[in-house]
Parts: C-alpha cells; structure tokens; sequence
C-alpha cells in the first residue's frame, strides 16, 4: 500500500511539474509573440476628430512594436491622433536601448508638446502618464484637455461661424482671414493671466483654450492658437500649431506652401487700453516672421521642418 501510495505521489509531481512547465513556456510564447515586431493591434474605428495630413517629424502607423526612436514618436503621435484614453505598446526584443529611450522621451516636455501640436486640440492631453516594465511593455494614461460637453459646445460653434459666414466661392486665405478677424475682434488678450503666470501663480479660467476667445472673450496664445487649429482642421487646411516655452502659434499650408498665423500677436495690448486688429503675422513666411521677431517666435527646426522651409 505503501509503494503504491508513493507511486501515486511521484506520478502527481511529474503531473504538477509538467503543468508548471508547459504553462511557463506558453506565458513566454505569448509574451514572445506579443513582442515580435508587426503584430498588427487595430485601433478603435472612432477617430472623430482625427487628422489625415502628412507631416515630415511623426506619421500614422499600425505598427505598435517599437524598435526605433522615431517609431516610438510615431506610436505617440497615433494613438493621440485617434483620441485614445489609453493604450499598450511594446519594445521590439532586437531594440536594446528602447526602455531608456522611451525614458528619455517621456521626460521631454517640450518633445511631448510638439506631438500635441500636430494632433486636434480636441485630442490633445492636459496631463499624460507612462508606466513602463522591464521587458519593454509601456502603458499609457491620456486625461484629455477638453471634456465632451467642450467639445461638443466649441464644435457646434467653430460650425455655426462656418455655416453663416463662409462662402463657396471664398479662398482658403479669405475663409482664413474671417475667422483670424472675428477672433481678434471679439476677444482680448488675457494679460492678468499673462502677468500671474509670469509671476508664478495662475488664474483658473478658460483663455488657455478655444472657450475662451469663442464665448468669454479672452484668450492666451494657446487659446487663440488651439481655436485657429480646430476651424483649420474643419476646413481640412493642413496645419500645425508651433510652441516653445514661452508662446504658440499656428503654421497653415495654404497657397500651396507653409505660413505662420499668430492671431496673439495680431490682437496687441495697448497701453491706452484701444483694441487693434493687426495683420502683421497674417500668412507670412518664416523669414519674415524672423524679421519681426527672432524672441518670442523661436522654434526647434528638427520638430518643425514645414516651418523651417516657409
């Protein structure tokens, strides 16, 4: 009885550790084969408000298995232009230097910032996270800047001016010319923001995006800029908005080339308290832009090369 009770024992053991074995080499298969490069993941079939233009620093693709430093900005950029929440990538096993790189890339604000330009300003982030495993699994969490009822508020707005004011016959510059011009003059530059900023502080308010210049009549640079992208994209005018540190502004492909538009620039802040509508910094090229002003308009060529051709 003895023997045949241990018999059994020996025969479980064998049983137990042929189990534990197969299941580890089927998680190492799936694990291999989730990281081999040209699995094909499928995006969501909602972009709403994706972009379809062709820019030269980052491109859509459906390869989500990194194993270069330009297809991990490629990834970036995809999964904002489709308006994901979240989202899983991987490291291609051969890329040895991807988790690093990915490091390297996450702690780039400005780099970061330049992929949110090229993306609708519906689908851009306010705040982005990354949590990254050892094995090269990245996963990202994406809190939009604007909530839905924003969207849909600011939408139907963009749509309505298009709708009353646009013709048929109108070019795309004087399309472009209306909308720089009723921004400017049913707006403000909002300078107590401004100032509290530059003084290390804040004011809670919506100038830094489309709400404000459209419906509370103030606006930042980035609230001018990200209402100019949204009534571009509508219009299906390829463009981008610039950013540095300091300022944004907008760059549109129109008359078959690249120009600047900087509406911020164009709605200045008297000392008189006077409202001027300027067109200084209407559809001009990158020269004189430089010419008008080298400071405030300086910008990262690598991240902006339409901009640098203009």
């Amino acid at each position: 009885m003895r023997t045949l009770r241990n018999l059994l024992i020996t025969v479980l053991l064998v049983v137990l550790a042929f189990l534990i074995y197969d299941n580890r080499v089927l998680i190492v298969q799936n694990l291999s084969k989730t990281l081999d490069k040209g699995e094909t993941i499928v995006l969501p079939d909602n972009p709403t408000y994706k972009n379809n233009f062709e820019f030269e620093f980052v491109k859509e693709t459906d390869d989500f298995t990194a194993s270069s430093r330009q297809e991990i900005l490629d990834i970036l950029y995809t999964v904002l232009n489709n308006g994901l929440d979240n989202f899983t990538f991987y490291c291609d096993q051969n890329y040895g230097t991807c988790v690093s790189d990915f490091k390297e890339i996450s702690q780039d604000q400005v780099l970061l910032s330049t992929i949110n330009n090229m993306v609708s300003p519906f689908n851009s982030y306010d705040k982005i996270s990354f949590t990254i495993a050892a094995y090269g699994k990245i996963d990202m969490e994406i809190q939009k800047l604007y909530s839905d009822e924003e969207i849909t508020r600011v939408d139907n707005e963009i749509e309505r001016l298009i709708t009353e004011n646009l013709g048929n016959k109108m070019s795309d510059r004087d399309k472009i010319k209306f909308f720089h011009d009723y921004l400017i003059n049913n707006s403000k530059y909002d300078q107590d923001r401004a100032t509290a900023i530059e003084n290390g502080s804040d004011i809670d308010n919506n100038s830094h995006k489309a709400i404000g210049p459209l419906f509370d009549k103030i606006a930042l640079c980035s609230g001018y800029s990200d209402a100019m992208k949204l009534f571009l994209d509508k219009l299906e005018i390829p463009n981008y908005k610039i950013s540095n540190t300091r300022h944004s502004w907008n760059l549109v492909y129109v008359d078959g080339k690249w120009l600047h538009l900087d509406l911020t620039w164009d709605d200045p802040v008297t000392d008189t308290g006077v409202d001027l509508l300027l067109h200084k910094f209407f559809l001009i090229t990158t020269d004189e832009l430089q010419d008008l002003d080298a400071t405030e308009h300086n910008f990262n060529a690598e991240y902006y090369p339409e901009a640098e051709k203009a």
